[in-house]
């Protein structure tokens, strides 16, 4: 017998190296962390995995991630390694939980990303240490942070601006130039600290702590091209990344919004990253449309890149807690707000409540954030009733006789009001989605992994773009999902060292069946700090995650593996 050659061999699996290149048959062979041979007879291996009947991809890089506060309490990143991501980008829509000079500054930047991205208050009070001030001892600190899988970061508009000129003024009013020119210089040391870019929202609509303007929203357009410039001198790639204003506007201010984005990307000569891009109800086609005109401003000198969820565009609610469902509905939003679980029981034992309810749920009107169709108001999760899982309220009433009020009322009493129900605030249309998933401008992500944890499993993304866009409705051949998923990903961020399967690059890789890769079982876990509970999807499919030659999942099993570190741009 020969002898041991190679720290791990994956044998005889179908290769998608993330090129878009056609697939072939063979070993992949690593040491020392890194790929030493692709193609076939490889020696053995001290750890080997038998591939057949198997793909193995490099493992998806996944550039939209709220996970900065969870990385502390979950050195796993879960469930982001569950699913084959070896690489997570954190800090978008501007925030981030550095820098912050005193404890009013540090209030404010987690209660921002406690409002916008619903990131469980107490979790981060019971887990996230806060020893760390600056950007400079903040990157140290994460550093030396044992994870399973990479992180990468981006330098948020929130905190920079709330450094500069404290929380008060950071969501009142524009900056002076001297504040600019400071804000320009802490983003050039995140940039030297190894920072892929800046990240801001602007999106006109969402809302700060206590019902307050957000920085990106009363910020001046200067003060926004000034860090451009800024990203165009630095080291790396240099990406200004940005939830647009105009992201719940009308087709007129979201296409006019497009010479803003194109204007920031002739300044700071890199390309600009605009997302979600999205299809609504009202207007068939804009998502498409915007895509069109995105591709065509790399020609004029100004990329501006579309990210694109492969996922309808929905959140989650229970009956008992205040959500989109449950606020447009008078009669249920007033039984909530005064008892909840109980106050909806009591309305659906009163006829009278009941007639009015049914009167309303008739005359709902579309909104910025739901159509008010019953048909885009589906069940995901109901544990009494598993087989109505993704079916639409329309169509159940149609089946039952009943009225679509007294459908959600009947199952999520049956259920004890663990059923959620998820309103579609954009993406309504499978067919349309799909145009945009194949679109070639755009670039697939919106993962929000970490983010609205009670409403949301987007993290799932990657897989769900192989069960459902290439195996379900072949709208991507199976190279070109990968190549989006990991090459693609890896140019954008100028990750020269992974994203492919090559010798002498990292090994990042998934391993994965392609007849069963998907989407499993939704169901609450509690596994938060304080005693908090997340939304998971589970993945289906995925054999095995591997960060730099180290199994860190196995069979749907984290591994305790921790062999990721924070990739530094430049």
């Amino acid at each position: 017998m020969s002898a041991i050659a190679h720290d791990l061999v994956i044998r005889a699996a179908t290769i998608v190296d993330g090129s878009g290149r056609p697939s072939f048959a063979g070993d992949v062979a690593v040491d020392g962390g890194r790929i030493v041979a692709v193609g076939s007879g490889a020696a053995r291996g001290r750890v080997e995995i038998d591939g057949r009947d198997q793909v193995l991809a490099p493992g998806w890089i996944d550039t939209h991630t709220h996970l900065d506060a969870n990385q502390f309490w979950d050195p796993d990143l879960s469930p982001c390694g569950s699913y084959g991501a070896t690489t997570v980008v954190m800090s978008n829509c501007g925030y981030a939980l550095a820098p912050y000079v005193d404890e009013a500054g540090r209030n404010y930047v987690v209660e921002a990303l406690v409002a916008v991205e619903q990131v469980a208050r107490d979790a981060i009070d019971a887990a996230v240490p806060f020893d760390w001030s600056d950007l400079a001892s903040y990157v140290a600190r994460l550093d030396a942070l044992p994870t399973s899988l990479n992180r990468a970061s981006l330098v948020g508009h929130l905190p920079v601006r709330t450094m500069v000129m404290g929380p008060a003024a950071a969501r009142e009013r524009r900056a002076t130039p001297a504040e600019i020119a400071s804000m320009a210089d802490v983003v050039a040391e995140g940039l030297r600290l190894g920072a892929f870019g800046f990240s801001t929202d602007q999106v006109t609509g969402n809302i700060g702590p206590a019902g307050s303007s957000l920085p990106g929203q009363v910020c001046a357009d200067d003060e926004l091209l000034a860090i451009a410039g800024i990203l165009g001198r630095g080291p790396g790639p240099g990406l200004f990344t940005m939830a647009p204003r105009a992201l719940l506007l009308d087709r007129e201010a979201r296409v006019a919004d497009l010479a803003w984005h194109e204007r920031l990307a002739w300044r700071s000569g890199r390309p600009v990253v605009v997302g979600p891009i999205f299809d609504t109800f009202e207007d068939p086609g804009i998502g498409h449309d915007l895509l069109d005109l995105m591709g065509a401003t790399a020609d004029r000198g100004g990329a501006v890149i579309g990210q694109v969820s492969p996922r309808p565009f929905e959140l989650w609610t229970r009956l008992d807690a205040p959500g989109v469902l449950v606020r447009y509905l008078p009669s249920l939003r007033a039984a909530q707000k005064a008892g909840g679980a109980d106050g909806v029981r009591a309305l659906a034992a009163d006829p009278i409540g009941l007639e009015r309810l049914r009167d309303e749920g008739a005359a709902m009107a579309p909104s910025l954030v739901f159509s008010g169709q019953w048909e885009h108001v589906h069940v995901r999760l109901s544990p009494t009733h598993p087989e109505l899982r993704d079916q639409d309220v329309a169509s159940i009433a149609a089946t039952t006789g009943e009225a679509p009020t007294d459908v959600i009322l009947r199952i999520a009493t049956d259920d004890g009001f663990e059923t959620q129900f998820s309103t579609a605030m954009r993406n309504p249309d499978d067919r349309r989605l799909g145009e945009l998933v194949a679109h070639p401008a755009a670039q697939l992500g919106g993962s929000d992994a970490g983010a609205h944890t009670q409403s949301n499993t987007d993290s799932c993304y990657a897989v769900w773009t192989l069960q459902h866009w290439v195996r379900d409705r072949q709208v991507l051949g199976l190279e070109r999902a990968v190549a989006k998923l990991t090459g693609e990903q890896a140019d954008l961020l100028g990750l020269t060292d992974r994203g492919r399967i090559t010798v002498g690059l990292a090994a990042d890789l998934v391993l994965f069946d392609p007849d069963q890769i998907g989407v499993g079982d939704v169901r609450f876990v509690a596994d938060q700090p304080a005693g908090g509970s997340r939304l998971l999807a589970e993945a289906q499919g995925i054999t095995a995650t591997i960060v730099a030659g180290e199994i860190v999942v196995r069979e749907g099993e984290a591994t305790g593996a921790r062999p990721g570190r924070l990739l530094r741009a430049g």
